[in-house]
C-alpha cells in the first residue's frame, strides 16, 4: 500500500524542481533581456529558498526516525549478546 506521506513529499519535490526551473529561466531572462521586475525575482527566490528549507528538513527528521530505529535494534542486539534480555547472567 502506497504511504502517503511519501507521495505527498514526492509531489513536493516535482513542485520545487518546477519553481526551482522557472525561477532560473526568469533570472536569466532578466539578465540578458528583462521580463520580471528585480522585486518579483527577489520574491521568487525567497520562496524557493522557504520551500527548499522546508523539504529538506522534512527530510533530515525522516532520516532521523530511520536511524533512531536503528539504533534501537542495535542496543537490543548488544543486549542479547550480553544475556540482559533473557535474564542470563553468568556468575
Amino acid at each position: 500500500m502506497v504511504n502517503k506521506e511519501e507521495v505527498f513529499s514526492l509531489i513536493g519535490q516535482i513542485l520545487t524542481y518546477i519553481l526551482g526551473a522557472i525561477v532560473i529561466v526568469q533570472i536569466l531572462r532578466a539578465i540578458f533581456g528583462g521580463t520580471w521586475d528585480i522585486e518579483n525575482i527577489i520574491l521568487a527566490i525567497v520562496i524557493f529558498n522557504l520551500t527548499i528549507t522546508f523539504s529538506i528538513s522534512d527530510y533530515l527528521m525522516k532520516l532521523n526516525n530511520k536511524i533512531s530505529n536503528l539504533d534501537k535494534k542495535i542496543h537490543g542486539h548488544m543486549e542479547w549478546h550480553k544475556g540482559k534480555d533473557n535474564q542470563l547472567i553468568r556468575k
